[in-house]
Formats: structure tokens, sequence, C-alpha cells
């Protein structure tokens, strides 16, 4: 034990020193503070952010009130085009709509001048929706002309189908009642 008592003699003081140094040290760098101190940086941060408020609102408000314009100048531009593009569809479909009433006029035309037997042969071929299309621009006396040229069957569509009774793409199904072979 001995060996130990000597080490531990030796070593104290030194630790001791070492100790009383640091404490000094502690000392001399912070300082006390005070609730006085502590309660004058604390107004000053205070003072400091409360003198800042206002203009960094006002900052952010102006910055938000930028950025909403260039917002509203972009979606103006957007629906400027938006509006230029509207304008070029409805002549593409203004100018569509004359070709297409250009067409069954002529259409019209021709099947006017057609003699009965020959129109009704064209039309008892053609579609049901397009036959009644022309069928319904011709003439009365024309139509009828041309109805009674084709077969009893095909003019009764046509003519059922002009009159409202049945849509002109419904297709009759036999009503026998027998089965067909």
């Amino acid at each position: 034990m001995q060996p130990m008592s000597s080490l531990v003699v030796s070593v104290l003081p030194a630790l001791l020193l070492t100790l009383s140094v640091g404490q000094a040290a502690a000392q001399t760098q912070t300082p006390k503070t005070t609730p006085a101190a502590v309660a004058a940086s604390t107004s000053d941060a205070a003072t400091f952010c409360s003198a800042l408020r206002d203009p960094a609102a006002e900052a952010r408000f102006a910055w938000q009130a930028n950025t909403l314009k260039g917002l509203e100048s972009k979606l103006a531009d957007t629906l400027k085009k938006l509006d230029e593009r509207k304008a070029e569809l409805q002549l593409l479909t203004d100018q569509r709509a004359a070709e297409v009433k250009q067409a069954e006029a002529r259409m019209t035309e021709i099947f006017s001048r057609m003699r009965p037997d020959a129109a009704a042969l064209q039309l008892a071929a053609m579609d049901q929706s397009v036959a009644i299309a022309v069928l319904g621009k011709l003439p009365p006396r024309a139509a009828s002309a041309v109805l009674n040229e084709m077969e009893a069957s095909r003019a009764a569509q046509l003519a059922e189908a002009m009159g409202g009774r049945r849509s002109p793409t419904a297709n009759r199904t036999p009503t026998t009642g027998g089965q067909t072979r």
C-alpha cells in the first residue's frame, strides 16, 4: 500500500492545482449574468425583432404582389392564345359546315335531276341514314317518285325512319314467330 499512497500524495497537489486554475479561468472567461442583464438582452432582441417585423412583412407582401402580377400576365397570355385557337377552330368548323352544306345541296340537286328508278336503285344501296337525309332534302314530289320505284320493304323502312318512328340504324328482325332454317 505504500507505493499507492505515495502516488496519491504526489498526484493530489497537482490535481488540486489544476482544479483551482480551471475554476479561476472559468470565472474570468464567463461573466456572471444577472437577471437584469438577461432582461436587457431579451429586450434588445425583442426591440430588434419588432423593428424588423413591419419592413419584413411589407417586403413579403410586395414579393407576393409581384409574383401575382407575373402569374396574372402569364394567365392573360395563355387566355389570349386560347382565344386565338378558339377563333381558328371556329373558322375551320364554319368552313367545314359550309362544305357539308354545299355537298348536301349538290347531292340533293343530283338526285332531284335523276330519273326516279335510277335514284331508287342508288338510294336503296346507300346507308339508311344517308338515304333518309337525301330523301328529306328532295322536293316531296321527287321523293315520292323515288320511293315509288323502290322495293316495298326498303321504301317502308325509309318512310318509317323519315317519319321518326324508328331510328335509321335499327335493324328490323322478323316477327313471324317461326324459326328460319
